[in-house]
């Protein structure tokens, strides 16, 4: 088997916040690095300003790093005045774990980690610099010149197919894994000091993502108002695009009181937060995959999710789908969830069944696999 130099474009871990696509990059190559002792990797970053990395040392890896405006190169790379591999060498793969703007040879393989085509589904969602951006990026041409696309799911694979025209042949559904040691039920005396650190009230239910149209917290928030019972609301993520409606849905929300919006969490603490809701809510439009689910599931606790796009796919029968356009059917959710101690205890248990299926392990070992197909 021949062995191969890879580069990958690890730009989206220097953002100094974790979201999804961060979650999976770091994961997906710190689990690869550790199975793979054939192949060769270069680690590529860019930033004018000096931004910390992930500590990734591998015998087998380097990591270059170029000081230029983001802006600049990124337009450097979309005119073809500058390749990649005039700032990293030359190799035989670029890997990015999320699409952005790159430029490389045409005898360099592309591989791309697709995780969702809401840009093009729903670009109501975004604002017209997101829009832009976007279109910038030309995905119709980079999903066309990849020789490997790795679908997060199987519904991201038939919309590649979809909107795209992308051939079948190249895509490879792998479903990105969870941190078993991380996401796990907490002790009751770590529960205690984040409840008190936090200011955290008694039962209450936990959304746990980004603050964006597309996460549908306007609806879960108008679902909220009409819950009879006394629990409350904790908001927790980072600002988004589009989020003033969403702040100002809260502000005048007449349980305004009994919702908290915590901003965005130290990642250190999600398994605990999510360990004393009394459900994690996750309705949103539309997902290419959904880590929060499967982070719920592994932490004890319930969800209520949405029963569109790829979410059903992911948690099957393990959580209470619901109308995410329904405000009433989120609603009656969450007081089936506070009322129905039963249907809670078989959630949890089914949850709990459903996140061993997911592992970062497994999830390298098959992306490996379709590397090294490429040699």
């Amino acid at each position: 088997m021949t062995k191969m130099h890879i580069a990958i474009d690890l730009r989206s871990l220097q953002s100094g916040r974790v979201s999804g696509v961060e979650n999976y990059a770091f994961n997906l190559v710190s689990n690869l690095l550790a199975v793979d002792k054939k192949n060769f990797y270069t680690f590529f970053y860019n930033a004018w300003q000096k931004t910390p990395v992930p500590d990734l040392h591998f015998v087998n890896s380097e990591t270059r790093t170029t000081k230029i405006p983001n802006k600049l190169f990124n337009f450097a790379l979309k005119t073809g005045i500058l390749r990649m591999e005039k700032k990293t060498g030359d190799f035989d793969c670029l890997f990015l774990p999320n699409l952005g703007m790159y430029n490389i040879a045409p005898k360099t393989k592309l591989i791309i980690t697709v995780h969702d085509l809401s840009p093009t589904i729903f670009p109501e969602f975004y604002d017209l610099k997101r829009r832009f951006w976007h279109k910038y990026l030309n995905y119709q041409k980079s999903y066309q010149r990849a020789d490997l696309i790795l679908a997060v799911s199987e519904y991201t694979k038939a919309d590649l197919i979809k909107l795209f025209n992308v051939d079948e042949k190249k895509i490879k559904v792998i479903n990105p894994g969870l941190d078993h040691e991380f996401f796990k039920p907490q002790s009751y005396e770590l529960k205690r000091q984040l409840r008190n650190f936090y200011s955290l009230p008694g039962d209450f239910f936990l959304f746990l993502n980004t603050l964006e149209p597309r996460k549908n917290l306007g609806n879960l928030i108008k679902a909220f108002e009409h819950l009879s019972a006394p629990a409350f609301l904790v908001i927790a993520g980072k600002k988004g695009w589009k989020d003033k409606k969403i702040f100002q849905a809260i502000k005048q929300s007449r349980k305004s009181s009994r919702i908290l919006s915590l901003g965005y969490i130290d990642e250190k603490d999600k398994p605990g937060i999510i360990s004393m809701a009394k459900a994690l809510v996750y309705p949103s439009f539309y997902e290419g995959f959904g880590f929060q689910p499967l982070e719920a599931f592994a932490s004890g606790t319930p969800v209520v999710a949405s029963q569109i796009s790829s979410v059903p796919e992911i948690v099957r029968d393990c959580a209470l789908l619901v109308n995410p356009y329904s405000s009433e059917d989120i609603c009656k959710a969450l007081d089936k969830i506070l009322k129905d101690g039963a249907l809670r205890e078989q959630l949890i248990k089914k949850g709990a069944e459903r996140a061993k299926a997911f592992d970062w392990t497994f999830t390298a070992a098959r992306a490996l696999k379709e590397l090294n197909s490429l040699a």
